[in-house]
């Protein structure tokens, strides 16, 4: 689990410096480098980092001390 872990981290990261561009200076990479919005490889590059994301919110259990909260169960 831990590669998933790492790779849906990893694309997470990655959607969230696409976003910083296109706030800050109007450039869209998935676009550029997919195409128009309405084909499949961008939906699929957004489908990704939408369910990285989802994933990624199993790390809210988790304490500022690296522990899991459910670690004894």
């Amino acid at each position: 689990m831990k590669i998933i872990d790492r790779a849906a981290l990893t694309i997470l990261i990655i959607g969230g410096i696409h976003l910083l561009l296109i706030g800050l200076i109007g450039f869209n990479v998935v676009e550029t480098a997919f195409g128009d919005p309405e084909q499949w490889g961008v939906r699929i590059v957004y489908i990704l980092i939408g369910l990285s994301a989802l994933w990624c919110f199993k790390y809210y259990s988790f304490t500022p001390r690296g522990g899991s909260r459910l670690k004894d169960r």
